[in-house]
């Protein structure tokens, strides 16, 4: 969903600015990106999927939008401080007049209008106003990242689905292969030709790809029901999916050290730390300043009936508050900031340790799958190739194993996504570590 913000600094708005482009997702087909159509009478697309979850929303999202919009307020609130306050009062009463001389009753009204502004506080809100900006910063990049995560749960749901099919497939062929072996040993066993421990044998194994068969068939139900939820329309299961693309054969894998310098430096959610600790460091600065002074001004407008008869009074003042001593309080505040800096500065050390292990973690994932993807390619070259001689020889009528030929096929089509998708997940979530939004990559990929 678009976001917009009201921002009261320089700063902020600049922030707002970034959030929007980054979040707003533009796509080609408008019309259809408005439709509200039934997912299960469609063929779902990665990119029509992406698009209805960016016009439908989450309940996650709006969480993490919500979070900025407050730190949208708390830096309005710091900001107000400096503003003009304007105050009218008006008391209309009558007070007994104990002394006859003067009437029964005494007009004690007075009304006033009356406006007064901070000149001054040395630098106090000033420091305020920067860990309100730092704040509303680190929110802005973290809501950046969330949907950066967000859309890549959706593409992880996406392919679990699509390879939820293609494993039902697989467990269908083995199920009829054994049903078939074990239905003509049947008649067979009627025979006489096969005994009654072979036949129980094979309608052993029969059951158990029955077996298989419904748990694929209720992961294909489960994986539906994970992809409409994040789609935000939890009643509408997706029937048909569009192939993701899957081309990596150009695919280099970067070096540790280059990525992890990358990554230090472009890492969202460790900028978003940094953001928080400068916040710390000016709540700071702002604690240790508690013990200058504030310079004021008032302006009043008004009437005293009882005191000025004669019509209204104005008064001009400027005032000058300094605070000396409050019983142990500036010092306890100042301790509870330097304590929440440092908690700060250990939380930004420690995402960066996480980021060294994670960068490490998923360069050498890179590393396996580009091998495993080599390895699913030959096994289906090869699957291809011997159901292509198994089908030669059915032709001549031949003996021949056509039908685990098939099944042995489907089986490697299956592996060969799998290895691909995930290879895929793992590049998007680098992407996602480098602040790219990952879904560019599939997206480009289906183009």
């Amino acid at each position: 969903m678009p976001v917009s913000y009201i921002f009261s600094s320089r700063t902020t708005i600049l922030a707002a600015v970034a959030l929007l482009s980054l979040t707003v997702i533009c796509y080609a087909d408008s019309d259809e990106n408005k439709s509200n159509s039934d997912l299960s009478s469609e063929v779902l697309s990665l990119e029509r999927a992406l698009s209805i979850a960016e016009i439908n929303g989450s309940p996650a999202v709006d969480i993490a939008e919500a979070e900025i919009l407050e730190s949208s307020a708390n830096l309005a609130t710091v900001k107000s401080k400096y503003g003009f306050r304007f105050k009218a009062e008006a008391y209309p009463r009558y007070v007994y007049a104990i002394d006859d001389s003067i009437g029964d009753d005494i007009n004690d009204s007075y009304y006033f209008l009356s406006t007064n502004k901070i000149l001054s506080d040395f630098g106090r809100t000033e420091k305020l106003s920067q860990a309100a900006e730092a704040d509303v910063r680190a929110q802005a990049i973290d809501f950046v990242s969330f949907r950066y995560h967000h859309r890549l749960l959706i593409i992880k749901a996406y392919m679990n689905v699509l390879l939820a099919d293609k494993r039902y497939a697989v467990d269908n062929e083995n199920m009829v292969l054994k049903y078939l072996r074990y239905d003509k040993s049947r008649e067979r066993h009627e025979l006489g030709e096969v005994s009654d421990v072979d036949l129980l044998g094979l309608e052993s194994d029969y059951r158990t790809e029955l077996l298989n068969r419904m748990r694929s068939a209720n992961r294909q139900s489960e994986t539906r029901a994970e992809l409409a939820a994040l789609l935000n329309r939890p009643d509408e299961f997706p029937a048909g999916l569009q192939p993701i693309k899957t081309e990596t054969s150009d695919l280099k894998i970067p070096e540790y050290d280059d990525l992890l310098k990358k990554v230090l430096a472009m890492n969202p959610e460790l900028m978003a730390q940094d953001e928080r600790v400068k916040s710390a460091l000016a709540k700071l600065e702002h604690s240790r300043m508690s013990s200058r002074p504030v310079l004021d001004s008032a302006v009043e407008l008004g009437n005293y009936e009882r005191r000025y008869g004669e019509g209204g009074k104005w008064r001009v003042g400027v005032n000058l508050t300094i605070p000396f001593s409050e019983g142990g309080r500036f010092r306890a505040e100042v301790a509870r900031r330097q304590a929440n800096l440092q908690e700060e500065q250990a939380r930004y050390q420690l995402m960066k340790n996480a980021l060294r292990k994670q960068v490490l973690e998923l360069v050498q994932e890179l590393e396996v799958l580009k091998v495993a993807a080599e390895a699913a390619a030959v096994s289906l070259e090869y699957r291809d190739q011997y159901l292509d001689r198994s089908r030669s020889a059915y032709e001549l009528e031949i003996q021949t194993d056509l039908g685990d030929a098939a099944a042995g096929m489907t089986e490697s089509q299956w592996n060969s996504d799998r290895v691909r998708y995930n290879l895929l997940l793992t590049l998007g979530n680098i992407d996602a570590l480098l602040g790219i939004d990952p879904a560019k990559r599939f997206l480009e990929l289906a183009k």
